[in-house]
């Protein structure tokens, strides 16, 4: 059992460091880097890695020798204890470190607000990373992590960007809680998952998912998905067609019932079927 263990958290920090191998280089000099242009980044679209079905911030580079890298060893972290193993690995995984030698605090900030932005996305949304405050020992651990509570989804709703639509709320809702049940872990990965979900049923232009108002006391976070319906096709009017009185024939009457079948042909001089008892053969 522990080697099957060992095993699993190989193979979970192989495929995220996998996925976080492809990065950018911003080409800025270290005194070019500031809080707004961290703030920036962690607030922008670039592509993160995926842990444990949730997307995470990726990490970028904040200068020419502050990078993300798999072979040089990431900041050590205290406070991420609760954390399973293969999880802690991964929000772990591809940390910018100084690569130019020595240390850097900005450098070390930016790990910090990368692992910060990571842990929110996982529900930790009061979780907190901060640089360790004057010179640590080297025992010590350079950025210090306050989780704090871990938010689950709550009440989820159903609203309309323009005039409510033809389809039933209600269904919304139970495509929305078959993919992430009420309860579970309030992630940017279960939103991600009630997106598609909602998406699939090809009812709407666009569809948002996103928190409402936290309830700080139950630790939870109501989600509102907000759709807007594609327009309804226009339903075709049927013409009524214009009765046209059928012409008298002298087509014979079809009452007699045969037991051994019928033969029909077309009659042209009168214009209809016509149908013969088939004879008998013995």
């Amino acid at each position: 059992m522990r080697h099957l263990f060992a095993v699993r958290s190989f193979l979970s920090a192989l495929a995220c460091a996998l996925l976080c191998s492809c990065v950018t280089s911003r080409g800025a000099a270290p005194e070019e880097e500031d809080e707004g242009a961290l703030g920036s980044f962690l607030d922008s679209g670039a592509s993160g890695l995926v842990c444990d079905g949730t997307r995470l911030v990726g990490a970028t580079s904040f200068s020419q020798t502050c990078l993300p890298t798999g072979k040089s060893p990431g900041p050590t972290v205290s406070g991420l204890e609760p954390l399973s193993a293969p999880l802690r690995e991964c929000v772990l995984t591809s940390l910018p470190v100084e690569t130019g030698g020595g240390t850097s605090p900005e450098c070390l900030k930016g790990a910090a607000q990368v692992l910060q932005g990571r842990l929110r996305q996982l529900g930790w949304l009061e979780a907190e990373v901060l640089p360790a405050t004057g010179r640590p020992d080297v025992s010590e651990a350079q950025l210090q992590a306050q989780l704090r509570s871990r938010y689950r989804v709550g009440v989820m709703r159903v609203e309309h960007s323009e005039e409510p639509g033809v389809v039933d709320p209600e269904k919304i809702l139970v495509k929305a809680r078959a993919a992430v049940p009420e309860g579970s872990w309030y992630t940017s990965g279960a939103l991600a998952e009630i997106h598609a979900r909602v998406f699939q049923m090809k009812k709407f232009r666009s569809v948002w998912v996103y928190g409402g108002e936290p309830d700080y006391r139950n630790k939870i976070i109501p989600v509102i998905i907000d759709v807007w319906e594609k327009p309804q096709k226009p339903r075709k009017v049927k013409m009524a067609r214009p009765e046209r009185p059928r012409p008298r024939d002298n087509c014979p009457r079809r009452d007699a019932i045969c037991l051994n079948g019928q033969d029909c042909s077309y009659d042209t001089e009168h214009r209809c079927t016509v149908c013969f008892c088939r004879p008998t053969f013995r």
